[in-house]
């Protein structure tokens, strides 16, 4: 098959898009496009108006960020109200929450990434170990091996809560996210909208 048939389906492909469809690739599944792909998303975005900042969103994807790009990114975020009680007081951060809940021989893991100020993050930790505590160890098999995992889990979390600045788990939320914070980086709205998502 010929270079130029190719890129020729790959026109057709995002020609036949909706906008939702074109603006969810460029916004979080660009990663990882050839850079003609990249140059036909970026062109079908231009050609229906959809702005340079989308354009932006799919570049900012597929390229090699430094640790202080992120922290920037991961400023953004800190300084969003806290999801759970609305407050600027304290720099937000990320923290992972796992709970584990048995019933005879099933046993359900629950594993979510949130973003909220320290206090809200431990509360949220203590939550999960305390329900996992209590009715993580009665399945078999898995029961028992799943609760240790989660206490694991929140108590490593805990240790990281309260960082001075941003942890690996914000950085990670925001590196799988960049291109929406490349394209909402002015739009503190949608970036409280996006941080309010508790993600698996």
């Amino acid at each position: 098959m010929s270079k130029g048939l190719d890129t020729e389906q790959v026109q057709e492909y995002y020609q036949h898009l909706d906008n939702d469809e074109l603006m969810r690739i460029a916004l979080h599944d660009a990663a990882g496009l050839t850079p003609e792909a990249q140059q036909i998303v970026q062109q079908e975005l231009e050609k229906r108006k959809l702005g340079t900042a989308a354009a932006d969103a799919v570049q900012a994807q597929n390229k090699q960020h430094s640790l202080e790009e992120i922290d920037a990114y991961c400023n953004l975020v800190r300084r969003l109200h806290c999801p759970e009680w609305g407050s600027t007081a304290t720099p937000l951060n990320a923290g992972f929450i796992s709970s584990t809940i048995s019933i005879l021989v099933v046993t359900i893991q629950n594993r979510k990434l949130k973003i909220a100020c320290p206090d809200c993050l431990d509360k949220a930790n203590g939550k999960a170990i305390t329900i996992t505590l209590l009715l993580g160890w009665w399945g078999f098999p898995w029961g028992p091996i799943r609760t240790i995992q989660s206490l694991g889990h929140n108590n490593k979390s805990k240790t990281t809560n309260h960082e001075e600045g941003p942890n690996d788990y914000l950085r990670s939320f925001v590196v799988a996210n960049i291109g929406a914070f490349e394209m909402y980086k002015n739009d503190k709205t949608i970036l409280q909208e996006l941080i309010a998502v508790e993600s698996e």
